[in-house]
């Protein structure tokens, strides 16, 4: 019963911290907002969920099965950054060694905060099961409200799925290497892997009902089955988000699942999973011991003669010898570029000798390489690879401490951020060198140019979202989004490289230059901020 009480007080606890912050007002507006979105109008753009242009009607049951989809797809997603602090906080404010004193065991400290987890983001699901009861009613398609089949549907889809992200946020934060910025970038990619392989177990074409992680299976399967009876030229295409047809997409009635007990079981054990997995971070976890982790420092060698000792005079203390400085009579007058230099040295200090390979062998194959396509993710990948680079913009003085050092010296937005700026550039014309002298090799000039802009665009989009938001975590998320629909699914709107003839033509670059003049005004704004607030 200790155990148990202990785990619901930290449960609780930071439970209740968090809904005091500023940031879940943030959370539950996103959450109202995006609940909004997941029921689109009969004229809008896009379709939340389409079966070859068809739609079912909106009754509690299509409803309901549509945003347990979408909140296990793209809602998990999204959710594991905001939630990705809870260690990391105790650690920040140095609560973790006052937990570290006492009896408080590893494995319930890391359930405590799973529960944390669990708790808020069940919360916003409660949000969302409320909006997806509003929307039914204002979308006005169909006005007889079930809550049980809008919920039931919802919950079971969704909630193991955010489960499972909770524990992993706890897991990648107790693991040294995951709990920066590279865990928010290998979690982009672990999640998509996922999404990848839980589509290929459902199957192309007819989907197999199988207790998948995102539990998309059993309702794709089921409305399959519906609309093959009126369609029977359907052949099994399911897709979420998708763009609106030319046409008028055709509307069935869906009745919704009769869940069985095994369907009910299959997806909580899913949630007995994420404990398993909260329980595994209990073994990287280091229990905020600031010596665990670092390197022994090798004792210093000795002289072969000892050093003899300074005379000390009987009554007296000893002096030591001290060194004054001269009196500098010309002021010091740091020019930009002493200032660029420390900057740029200070954003690849962590740099290893691999990374810089890695760099060069991108800009080596973006002149070997004959295939534009083969290129064009070449450089995607070369303007991801500095990402922790470009991600401690505006933020680094505010994480290690420095500011009232940084902020204090002679002007500290004219000077500093100008060269934190610049150095950010600096990175980005180096990392793709070989793709703008392969554009300039074959007389590409309208490509050259959306280039430059992009490497422009990448370093303001990371001052001006580290100066306002405080740490890296939001341009990482940011800028994965944006590099992940447009550079490598090649969507005009989202390209920033200009890698898509299609972004060329519609003169995208010409938009993302007005907004790097407009990031780096808000940057400006974001600086004054942190040096006068």
């Amino acid at each position: 019963m200790t155990m148990l009480r202990t785990l619901y007080h930290l449960a609780r606890a930071d439970f209740l911290e968090r809904l005091r912050r500023l940031s879940f007002l943030v959370l539950v507006a996103t959450t109202v907002y995006l609940g909004y979105l997941c029921v689109p109008k009969a004229d809008a753009s896009y379709q939340s969920m389409s079966l070859q242009g068809a739609r079912g009607i909106y009754n509690s049951p299509w409803v309901g099965a549509m945003f347990g989809i979408v909140i296990s797809t793209l809602g998990a997603l999204v959710a594991f950054y905001p939630i990705k602090n809870a260690v990391t906080r105790d650690r920040q404010t140095r609560v973790g060694q006052i937990i570290a004193a006492t009896s408080v065991r590893r494995p319930v400290y890391v359930l405590g905060k799973w529960l944390s987890n669990v708790a808020l983001l069940s919360l916003l699901l409660g949000v969302m099961t409320g909006m997806a009861a509003v929307m039914q009613l204002v979308r006005a398609e169909d006005l007889h409200l079930d809550f049980w089949a809008l919920a039931i549907p919802l919950w079971l889809v969704a909630f193991p799925a955010l489960c499972l992200v909770a524990a992993t946020a706890v897991l990648f934060e107790c693991v040294p290497i995951l709990r920066g910025g590279l865990g928010n970038v290998a979690y982009f990619f672990l999640f998509t892997a996922a999404l990848m392989s839980s589509m290929l177990r459902i199957g192309i074409g007819a989907a197999k009902p199988v207790n998948d992680l995102f539990g998309m299976s059993y309702i794709i399967a089921d409305t399959q089955r519906v609309v093959k009876v009126s369609n029977p030229d359907y052949d099994g295409e399911f897709s979420i988000g998708a763009p609106k047809l030319e046409q008028e997409p055709s509307l069935f009635h869906w009745p919704g699942i009769t869940w069985t007990a095994g369907m009910i079981a299959g997806r909580l054990s899913w949630v007995g999973v994420a404990m398993l997995l909260a329980l595994l971070a209990a073994l990287p976890f280091d229990r905020f011991d600031p010596a665990r982790g670092h390197p022994r420092r090798q004792p210093q060698a000795r002289d072969s003669q000892p050093s003899p000792a300074p005379p000390v005079l009987e009554g007296h203390r000893y002096a030591p010898a001290i060194r004054v400085t001269p009196w500098v009579t010309q002021p010091l007058r740091p020019r930009l570029w002493r200032v660029l230099k420390a900057e740029l040295r200070l954003m690849i200090a962590e740099c290893r000798w691999w990374w810089y390979i890695v760099i060069a062998g991108l800009n080596i194959a973006a002149l070997a390489v004959p295939e534009a396509a083969v290129r064009q993710i070449l450089q995607a990948v070369a303007w991801l690879w500095p990402i922790l680079l470009w991600s401690a913009m505006g933020s680094r003085e505010l994480r290690h401490n420095t500011q009232q050092i940084v902020f204090s010296v002679a002007h500290p937005v004219r000077r500093q951020l100008c060269a934190v700026w610049l150095a950010g550039v600096c990175v980005a014309f180096l990392t793709g060198a070989g793709f703008a002298a392969q554009r300039i090799l074959a007389g590409q000039w309208t490509a050259l140019a959306a280039w430059a802009v992009g490497a422009l665009f990448i370093p303001s989009l990371a001052l001006a979202l580290g100066t306002w938001s405080g740490s890296s975590r939001m341009f990482e998320v940011v800028y994965l989004f944006l590099w992940y629909l447009g550079p490598m699914n090649r969507v005009p709107l989202f390209d920033y490289m200009g890698v898509t003839s299609e972004a060329l033509a519609m003169r995208i670059p010409l938009y993302y230059t007005a907004i790097t003049v407009l990031l780096l005004g808000l940057s400006v704004i974001g600086r004054r901020r942190q040096i006068y607030v």
